[in-house]
């Protein structure tokens, strides 16, 4: 019997929204990846013993002749990926430890054990500061061809990202990877090995981060990537790498090149415990993977196959409110996007927690005009009312408002800062305050001419604001930051993108196409927030540098990759708020200190700081952000999993076996590691 539950509770155990619209499949029994079987009811064949289905449908945002697995390409069509891949490790939802291949899941849900071991790609790690760190896999990892999936492969892929990355002749760059042996890669930070390098001695807790990554993008098989190394390593100029390098990046790996029959029997990539067996699997609809009985995670379940819709946007929310997908990330409320009304009863949440790591940020671009002054940043956020943002998009009971204004999120500003720093701090207004907000736009030298706010030049004040179609949570609060913004008088240009055109937009190697857009915000670890970090997937309080690696900024940059100043002068005291009127992008103020951004959060980085030393230089970018604003973190997530609870059983709700992730969303660890179970009857308990 199906079982879901409305509340979920930790334990001490060790991707995705997407974007597009379409209508709902029909429905039919066959197995094909056109009209393959869709989880439907086997129930004409239903047994005592026999599941009433044999297959779990899920959606990812992309397409058939879209997908690449290639991740060098100019625009990500990887989506769908780390569904095809193995699980690299489990992070618990609750605490953010880690667990690794062997880890044993209690499942009294199932009839035929009380419980299962999940294979992972990486099996363990470890740690020699100050520069070392190893990651172990589990040797029973293949790719669907057979192949190890090892080492060797993983050192060959990122070897081909540093090469591609532009790092042939850059001074001063090498590749710090070796596998060890067949199943182990030694990493480690500069040593200072070559001329121009200088040494990068690291924290031990920063080794600790970077060593057994539970996330990222699986390695290509190795018949792809060595031919484009060996290509990097002999050529002689950078007009040769620049060749490999545009060939590389059209050289696209479709599914084609991935099937056991049916395409091109390359089978360059995939890995993991369902497989694509042939090309009659691919349908413009969905994608069917079939359980690979060779994998160890295969005896876990009683799943035979998973279906990969393509879906974005309104098609895949047409395909949660009719029934159809099996499993997704998300909680279930009153208001928002998912809500209990919309669905079918059989599609029920089973679980629900607080994430201490997962929320949102309002990602702001200082190239633009009005950003880049600090008190028009200041009106913005006084001009939105931030509960309705958060209770529009996510729903009520989906979310928290945060309380405290550090960049991090309020479980990391609680457990780092003492509640005397946190109480001095300022707090910006989570309900629309429209009288500080006119007067902060006053003191940036703006006025409002026929209820519109104007520059001091006379422009109009208008941004951009962007989010990606296929979350509709994003969509709908972006509407609510628009309309709040639009009432009050100043102007915002809102359009919703598809993943790939939205994550090319926000790309520093893209030139950073937006002024402002939705993101997501969330790290284990306070120095990941406290970071100069370019990457379009992660924001760090600083960017990277405009001028060399968009990656990581330089102490000698003047700004970073979002135009912010890499030196500024920051208060003292936390809490002060005073500053010039029409202060621009580097105020001169009163009490505070000049500080280079850069050197404050490699410093966190560094080995051998004293407790109090690290409490300082934490404060110090709280200080920072509490009185510039430069992003808006404006809550973090209540998260949920829902789905069907008819013809699968799940586990109770606050059962461990909810409480582990790959990256983003408890569902592929569900399926991928063998968790998820076809019920032999369709009985279920309605919605509450």
């Amino acid at each position: 019997m199906g079982a879901a539950g409305m509340a979920g509770c930790g334990s001490d155990g060790g991707s995705t929204d997407t974007p597009g619209s379409g209508s709902t499949p029909t429905p039919t029994p066959s197995g094909d990846g056109e009209d393959g079987g869709d989880g439907e009811t086997d129930g004409s064949t239903a047994t005592a013993e026999e599941p009433v289905t044999r297959q779990i449908n899920y959606a990812v945002a992309n397409s058939p002749d879209v997908f690449n697995w290639n991740p060098w390409t100019p625009q990500d069509n990887t989506i769908g990926d780390l569904w095809m891949s193995d699980l690299h490790g489990l992070r618990n939802v609750h605490t953010t430890n880690l667990s690794y291949s062997g880890t044993t899941v209690p499942t009294p849900h199932k009839p035929d054990r009380e419980e299962v071991e999940v294979m992972t790609w990486i099996s363990g790690f470890e740690v020699e500061p100050p520069y070392d760190w190893y990651d172990h896999h589990d040797d029973r990892a293949r790719y669907w061809n057979g192949d190890p999936f090892d080492a060797v492969a993983r050192e060959a892929h990122n070897h081909v990202n540093f090469f591609q990355g532009g790092n042939k002749f850059t001074e001063g760059a090498t590749f710090n990877q070796q596998a060890e042996d067949q199943w182990t890669l030694h990493q480690w930070t500069n040593k200072g090995s070559v001329p121009e390098q200088d040494p990068d001695p690291t924290a031990r807790v920063v080794l600790r981060s970077n060593a057994g990554p539970v996330d990222g993008n699986p390695p290509i098989h190795p018949d792809y990537t060595t031919p484009y190394r060996e290509q990097y390593r002999d050529a002689a100029n950078a007009d040769e790498v620049t060749s490999i390098t545009d060939e590389l990046v059209s050289d696209r790996i479709g599914l084609d090149r991935m099937a056991e029959s049916g395409g091109t029997d390359e089978m360059l990539a995939g890995s993991g415990p369902y497989k694509l067996e042939s090309m009659d699997d691919v349908g413009s609809e969905r994608v069917i993977l079939r359980l690979n009985e060779d994998h160890p995670n295969a005896e876990n379940t009683n799943v035979e196959r998973l279906a990969l819709y393509w879906a974005e946007g309104d098609r895949r929310q047409t395909l949660v409110n009719e029934g159809v997908l099996d499993v997704d990330s998300g909680a279930v409320t009153s208001s928002g996007a998912t809500t209990r009304e919309t669905l079918p009863d059989h599609v029920q949440e089973f679980t629900r927690w607080l994430r201490a790591t997962g929320g949102d940020v309002w990602q702001l671009n200082w190239q633009n005009e009005h950003l880049q002054n600090l008190w028009v940043r200041r009106a913005l956020i006084e001009a939105i009312d931030w509960n309705a943002v958060s209770a529009n998009g996510w729903g009520e009971d989906a979310s928290q408002v945060t309380q405290h204004d550090t960049f991090l999120l309020d479980a990391q500003s609680e457990s780092t800062f003492s509640e005397d720093f946190l109480d001095q701090l300022h707090t910006y207004s989570r309900a629309s305050n429209k009288e500080n907000a006119n007067e902060y736009m006053q003191r940036a030298g703006y006025s409002k001419q026929g209820g519109q706010w104007v520059d001091p030049n006379g422009n109009q004040a208008t941004i951009d604001l962007s989010s990606r179609s296929g979350s509709p949570a994003n969509v709908q609060g972006a509407q609510t930051i628009r309309a709040n913004l639009a009432n009050w008088g100043f102007g915002v240009n809102f359009t919703t993108m598809g993943w790939n055109s939205w994550s090319t937009s926000i790309n520093p190697s893209e030139g950073l196409n937006y002024d402002s857009t939705m993101f997501w915000h969330g790290d284990p670890y306070v120095f990941q927030y406290y970071h100069d970090r370019g990457a379009w997937w992660d924001l760090g309080l600083v960017g990277g540098s405009p001028t060399g690696d968009p990656y990581d900024a330089d102490p000698e940059d003047e700004v970073d990759t979002q135009g912010k100043p890499i030196v500024q002068q920051v208060p003292d005291e936390p809490g002060a708020f005073e500053a010039p009127d029409e202060a621009g992008k580097s105020p001169d103020l009163d009490n505070a200190s000049e500080i280079n951004l850069v050197e404050t959060v490699n410093a966190i980085r560094e080995p051998g700081n004293s407790e109090e030393a690290q409490q300082e230089l934490y404060r110090t970018c709280a200080r920072y952000y509490n009185f510039y604003v430069p992003h808006f973190v404006f809550h973090q997530y209540l998260m949920g999993s829902y789905g069907d609870v008819r013809d699968f059983d799940w586990p109770d709700p606050s059962a461990r076996a909810f409480d582990y992730e790959r990256s983003f969303g408890i569902e592929d660890v569900l399926v991928l590691g063998g968790i998820a179970q076809a019920s032999t009857d369709e009985e279920f308990e309605p919605p509450q």
